[in-house]
């Protein structure tokens, strides 16, 4: 088997192609993570949408608002903290554009009169009326008499404003009920407790506990996920080139001698395994080579974890690689094969944008790839969950089991074959 190991070694040495992807996919990788991301790179916090503040009430809002968005007019006569709070959470969703006008000074029936008119004149899709008690029925969960609803149009958004801004108010009744206060003291206390809490929630599909995530967090995890994305394409390629040397092996007859001397299937396979598990170190250890040489490198996890996560995501895709050659037979064939994996594989596991909006059908789908679980651990070792660890060994343990023996039937067909 030594033998076995060491003749392999050297013919991958000898392999162009397999000192390429040995070398530069680790540099790419290393790039990547060293990218200094400034901005939210889902969250759109770069260009977040304002509300938008008219002169006066007979300010037409379709001519400022985003009418790309659903627009709503507001006549704002209550002024108050709270107020501003709900109309702030409702442009926070990024599908309304909010348009407020200061209506203080006047009567019910003057607002009336000018929504009336605004509901011709202008092209909003709803108006609101927010009365001058609007804190004080808020607070009584009796918020339907402290504001009033124009619906101007027939827009299939409408329902759903409505039940945004009903999910704010019940959470403001919530906070109230849980602490009390006046209106001022909930809306402090709702600032804080956002501003303690990340900005979003992502679920830990290990089915554990959800896992939150800063803006910070989320770009550093979309940086590993195109490093794993690299990676991955390199590892499947040196794993062809382990396919390689087995086909032209059972081209020359090689495979056959073998078989003639004694050597048994899972011998001869076990010793391709061992190459497969040789190169995955040797990459991974190209990479921390180029990684200790970047200052201040910060991606949010540790780097010996970020190796040991590496390793065994190259582990299961170089034995992939070599079982593709085995079952194929053919070196060209084998190449479109590893590239469709990494292609479909990355995409499917949303190495390249996240996949919580998709169907359920494609979520569960993700579940089949191993950069999903990976991305999944690396979730958790940016929150400092150490069940990442025991999760990436089952994960890999499952994997390489169900590679190996279809690998092991593989070499038995081969070997009848021959």
């Amino acid at each position: 088997m030594i033998s076995l190991i060491k003749m392999s070694l050297k013919l991958l040495l000898r392999n162009k192609g397999f000192l390429f992807f040995l070398i530069a996919t680790p540099v790419v990788s290393a790039f990547i993570l060293n990218i200094k991301v400034e901005h939210a790179v889902y969250s759109g916090s770069a260009d977040s949408p304002v509300m938008i503040e008219l002169d006066d009430c007979t300010e037409r809002a379709v001519y400022v608002g985003d009418t790309s968005a659903f627009i709503v007019k507001v006549y704002d006569a209550s002024g108050s903290e709270l107020s501003e709070y709900v109309l702030e959470k409702m442009v926070e969703t990024g599908m309304f554009s909010v348009c407020r006008c200061d209506v203080s000074s006047m009567t019910e029936e003057e607002v009336l009169a000018q929504a009336k008119k605004d509901a011709f004149d202008d092209r909003a899709g709803i108006l609101l009326y927010l009365k001058q008690d609007f804190d004080q029925a808020v607070l009584k969960g009796d918020w339907e008499s402290g504001m009033q609803l124009y619906k101007v149009s027939e827009d299939e958004r409408e329902p759903l404003f409505e039940s945004e801004l009903e999910n704010v108010l019940k959470q403001i009744k919530q906070v109230q009920m849980t602490a009390g206060g006046d209106s001022e003291e909930i809306v402090d206390m709702l600032h804080t407790i956002a501003g303690q809490m990340p900005q979003k929630e992502i679920v830990n599909l290990a089915g554990k506990k959800d896992i939150l995530l800063t803006d910070e967090q989320i770009n550093q995890k979309t940086q590993i996920g195109y490093a794993f994305a690299i990676m991955t394409l390199g590892f499947l390629f040196c794993g062809v080139c382990v396919a390689h040397t087995v086909i032209e092996e059972q081209n020359n007859k090689v495979f056959t001698r073998m078989m003639m001397s004694g050597i048994s299937g899972k011998v001869y396979f076990f010793s391709k395994f061992v190459v497969v598990l040789i190169i995955s170190i040797m990459q991974t250890l190209v990479l921390e080579i180029y990684l200790s040489a970047v200052k201040d490198l910060d991606f949010g996890i540790s780097k010996l974890s970020f190796f040991w996560v590496i390793f065994l995501l190259g582990l299961i895709f170089s034995t992939l690689s070599l079982l593709l050659g085995i079952l194929i037979g053919d070196v060209m064939s084998s190449n479109y094969a590893a590239f469709a994996i990494w292609s479909i594989s990355a995409l499917l596991a949303g190495l390249y944008f996240p996949l919580e909006d998709t169907t359920k059908a494609l979520k569960t789908l993700s579940y089949l790839m191993p950069q999903k679980w990976f991305m999944n651990a690396a979730e958790m070792l940016l929150v400092q969950d150490k069940g990442a660890y025991s999760m990436l060994l089952y994960v890999t343990a499952a994997y390489l089991i169900v590679i190996i023996s279809l690998g092991s039937v593989g070499i038995k067909i081969k070997r009848t074959e021959a």
